[in-house]
C-alpha cells in the first residue's frame, strides 16, 4: 500500500507543474453564499457536471440541514490533474467527483477517500439496490469508498425526419449486422440530398473514442484472454467507417465533424451514443440553438446476446479521507445520490444512478419523449472493470486499433501486436 500511494503521489506532484494549486483555486465558484452555519463544505467538480449537480447543491443548501456546500467548478479539461494534486496533499475539499470505476479504485486504494461502508450499510434513506446491477462491481476489496451520482448509458439515438426521407422504417432491437444492413439502407435512401444548410447528408457517425463495446456487451474487456470479441468489434467499426454509411474514421479524427453538433444539425440520421445526449439536446433546444426531432432505440447487441444490453459506467462523488466534517459532508452525498438527487437528475435530462419509476417519469416528461425510457429499461454492463492497471491494457488496445483503422496495420497484425504487448503489463 506504501509503494502504491507513493507512486500515486508522484502522479499529482507531476500534475501540479501542470496545474497549480493557486491556479485552480482561481478556477472555483463558489455556489451558494455562506449563511452563518458552523459548517461549510468544499465541493470540487468538473464543468460539464454543473448544469445539474448545481441544482442538486442549491436544494440542499436550501432545506438547511446544518451545513452549506459550496461548488467549486474546474474546467472539465483541467480537472483530472487538479484531482490528483488535492488527493496527493493537504486539500480544502471535502467532497470530490470522480470519472468512473478504475480512478475510484485508484485513490481508494491510495488511501485518499473515506471508507463509506459502514455508513452506506446503515443508511436507511440508501437502498443500493435502486443503483442496480453495477453497483457490487464498484467495491474495492469488498468496500465502498464512493457513491454513484450518474449512471451514463449508451444508446442508438436517430432523426425520425431523416428516416423518413431516407424512405427507413425506425429502428428497433437491432444486432450489429443487422444495424450494418440498416445504416447501407439509410444511406442508400439519403444519396444525393443535402440539410437545409447545404450540407451532405449521412447515416451515421461514430465516435472515435470507444473501440471495445462489442467485447463488453459480452462481459469482456481490453485485458481478456481470449481476444476474439475485441476483434470482432474494431472489425465491425472498421466496416461503419469505411463502407459509406458514416463518416469516415479520417473525418470523426479530424476535429471537424463534432458528432453532437452534426446530429442537431440534421446532418446525420443514427447516433449510437451515451444519455447525455439527452441533456444537451434539451438545454439547445431552450436556448434556440436546434429544433432537432429525435428518439431513442435499444443499442444494437451482438448475435446471442440478450436484446437490449448496453454499457455504461457510474460517475461518483466521493468524501475525501481528510475531511474535518465526515458525518455533514455524509448527509450531503447520501441527498446527492440518493432520491432528491435522482429526482433532480432527471428534469434535466440526465440518468441518476439510483433509478426509479419517478425518476423515468420525470425524464420522459422533461424530454418530451417516450423512447428514452430505453435509458432506464437497458441492461447496462460496466464499461471498465476495477482493476488499477486496466487504463494500461486499454491505451495498448486502442494504439494499436487506431493503426487498425488509419490502414497502417492490418487486423491480425493489429490483434497480433496487441496481444505481445498486453502480455508484458504488470511484468
Amino acid at each position: 500500500m506504501k509503494r502504491r500511494f507513493m507512486k500515486f503521489l508522484a502522479l499529482g506532484l507531476a500534475a501540479s507543474m501542470v496545474l497549480s494549486l493557486a491556479g485552480c483555486g482561481a478556477a472555483s465558484d463558489t455556489g451558494a453564499k455562506a449563511s452563518g452555519k458552523d459548517v461549510e463544505l468544499n465541493f470540487y467538480i468538473w464543468s460539464d457536471e454543473e448544469n445539474y449537480i448545481r441544482k442538486v447543491v442549491d436544494a440542499y443548501n436550501a432545506e438547511g440541514r446544518g451545513a452549506t456546500v459550496n461548488l467549486n467548478v474546474v474546467p472539465a479539461n483541467d480537472y483530472d490533474d487538479k484531482l490528483k494534486v488535492m488527493l496527493a496533499g493537504e486539500t480544502d475539499a471535502d467532497l470530490v467527483d470522480i470519472r468512473g470505476v478504475a480512478q475510484s479504485t485508484q485513490y481508494a486504494e491510495a488511501g485518499a477517500l473515506l471508507d463509506l461502508t459502514d455508513r452506506v450499510k446503515n443508511d436507511s434513506s440508501i437502498d443500493t439496490a435502486k443503483y442496480g446491477s453495477m453497483w457490487d462491481s464498484s467495491a474495492v476489496n469488498g468496500k465502498f469508498y464512493a457513491l454513484p451520482t450518474r449512471t451514463t448509458c449508451w444508446a442508438l439515438f436517430y432523426n425520425p425526419d431523416l428516416l423518413k426521407e431516407a424512405g427507413v422504417e425506425e429502428p428497433g432491437q437491432l444486432t450489429w449486422e443487422e444495424y450494418i444492413d440498416y445504416s447501407l439502407r439509410v444511406a442508400e435512401g439519403l444519396k444525393g440530398k443535402t440539410a437545409a444548410d447545404g450540407s451532405p447528408l449521412y447515416a451515421g457517425y461514430w465516435v472515435p473514442w470507444i473501440y471495445v463495446f462489442y467485447a463488453v456487451q459480452h462481459g469482456e474487456y481490453a485485458d481478456a484472454a481470449d481476444t476474439t470479441n475485441l476483434r470482432k468489434g474494431i472489425e465491425l467499426l472498421n466496416t461503419l467507417w469505411s463502407n459509406g454509411s458514416h463518416y469516415s474514421y479520417a473525418d470523426v479524427q479530424s476535429g471537424i465533424y463534432d458528432y453532437f453538433a452534426e446530429f442537431e444539425n440534421g446532418h446525420v440520421a443514427l447516433l449510437p451514443n451515451g444519455e447525455w445526449c439527452v441533456n444537451m439536446i434539451m438545454q439547445d433546444v431552450e436556448a434556440g440553438k436546434t429544433n432537432v426531432n429525435w428518439e431513442v432505440a435499444p443499442m444494437p447487441v451482438p448475435e446471442g446476446v440478450q436484446a437490449g444490453t448496453s454499457w455504461g459506467q457510474f460517475q461518483f462523488a466521493a468524501i475525501t479521507s481528510g475531511t474535518k466534517h465526515p458525518d455533514e459532508a455524509y448527509d450531503f452525498l447520501s441527498y446527492l445520490c440518493g432520491e432528491k438527487g435522482s429526482s433532480i437528475y432527471a428534469s434535466t435530462g440526465m440518468i441518476h444512478a439510483y433509478s426509479n419509476e419517478a425518476a423515468k417519469d420525470s425524464l420522459i416528461k422533461a424530454s418530451g419523449k417516450d423512447s428514452a425510457s430505453v435509458l432506464f429499461d437497458a441492461i447496462k454492463i460496466q464499461e471498465q472493470p476495477n482493476t488499477t492497471n486496466y487504463s494500461e491494457y486499454l491505451n495498448v488496445f486502442n494504439e494499436n486499433a487506431q493503426l487498425y483503422f488509419l490502414g497502417e496495420e492490418d487486423l491480425d497484425t493489429c490483434i497480433a501486436n496487441f496481444e505481445a504487448q498486453a502480455a508484458g503489463i504488470g511484468k
